[in-house]
């Protein structure tokens, strides 16, 4: 629920809380990087529009963080908070798919998953990339590559590989490669007894770092902990537009590996706007407009049951905001969709506008998957 002081309006709580004094921040080039907590400015600080911010929060309710220019700008309802981010979770699977590329665990986003599990003779030609893209047929029909499905039992087959990449838990790697966020919660991933420790249970602060991460391209302070040219190569719509839908009932889960909450085919949205385990501002097939019509062309978004647990990165405007509440359904290309109306807000609480410039590579919806 959303919850503020009793005693004072939304926007008190938001220039109160948010003009406390923060740690010294690392700037690299500009940049503005949190230590251990992030440094707090006021909206007016940075020239955004707190009305806007406030309008935002009263319609999405919950509680969430903005992060604009590296620091916290704004905050509504208790971000103090744990939470299970569902299928927001799922880009951090694929940081974890990048990291192992980068120490040569696998040779590439195209190797081959055959190498851990003895697949079926359809399923034999499946990459790391099939299962970052929804594309691996797995428990479907169809063979790697050839349809797309919003599938749960592959990610749990994602999850259950990542971990044998490394040779611990997902908890683990990401706390032995990524310790440099300099995560405030202990703890990132959930109980290794539930979706096979594959979910992240933490605070909207926490995964915004997760978010400022993937905006700065592998970037943290002084260290560029990843590769800038595999965020080139991942950082658009992975799934063609003319890619088909899987069809028919689903087949056998023959590796048992379960589900990782939901079904293996769960909506038509994805070709045109889906890569690596992120939504972006694409265009779906027989759309005339972005995903989102009034987002910059280059925004991506992790997005958890529907819009219920949603992360929102917006190079363009040096900003990300994550937030639990009802960011409600998209219907891609529907400027009247309440994400869409959302998402509006925050570009006009940033000053910013829809026709904001941004690489030609944040504007391709050109496909990534080679299969």
């Amino acid at each position: 629920m959303y919850r503020r002081l009793a005693w004072l309006p939304t926007v008190c709580v938001s220039a109160i809380c948010l003009s406390m004094a923060g740690p010294l921040q690392a700037q690299v080039a500009g940049q503005v990087f949190p230590d251990q907590t992030w440094e707090r400015k006021t909206p007016r600080e940075l020239g955004m529009d707190v009305a806007k911010l406030d309008e935002l929060a009263r319609q999405v309710g919950g509680y969430g963080c903005v992060i604009k220019d590296g620091y916290l700008v704004y905050a509504w309802g208790d971000i103090s908070q744990e939470h299970d981010w569902f299928s927001a979770s799922k880009p951090v699977l694929s940081t974890l798919l990048l990291l192992a590329v980068a120490e040569g665990k696998i040779a590439g986003l195209d190797a081959p998953v055959a190498d851990y599990w003895r697949l079926s003779r359809k399923d034999r030609s499946m990459t790391f990339r099939h299962l970052a893209n929804m594309t691996s047929g797995y428990c479907r029909r169809e063979k790697p590559g050839q349809a797309y499905a919003y599938n749960d039992y592959a990610i749990s087959l994602y999850v259950l590989t990542l971990r044998k990449v490394f040779g611990q838990t997902l908890e683990e790697a990401l706390q032995q490669r990524l310790g440099a966020l300099q995560f405030e919660d202990r703890q990132i991933f959930s109980d290794l007894d539930s979706n096979n420790g594959g979910r992240i249970e933490t605070t909207v602060c926490d995964y915004a770092r997760i978010g400022w991460f993937w905006l700065n391209k592998g970037r943290w302070k002084d260290r560029q902990l990843l590769p800038r040219e595999l965020f080139d190569e991942v950082l658009k719509p992975g799934v063609p537009a003319d890619l088909p839908r899987s069809q028919g009932k689903p087949t056998r889960d023959y590796l048992e590996v379960g589900s990782y909450g939901g079904r293996t085919d769960q909506t038509k949205h994805g070709p045109g706007i889906y890569g690596f385990n992120w939504w972006f501002n694409g265009y779906a097939p027989s759309k005339t407009q972005r995903c989102w019509p009034d987002a910059p062309p280059d925004t991506f978004q992790a997005n958890g049951r529907w819009g219920a647990e949603v992360v929102t990165v917006f190079p363009s405007l040096n900003m990300v905001v994550a937030g639990m509440g009802e960011w409600g359904r998209a219907d891609p290309g529907d400027p009247d969709s309440p994400m869409n109306q959302h998402l509006k807000l925050l570009v006009e609480a940033a000053g910013g506008t829809s026709a904001i410039s941004c690489p030609a590579s944040a504007l391709t919806s050109q496909p990534a998957d080679p299969h």
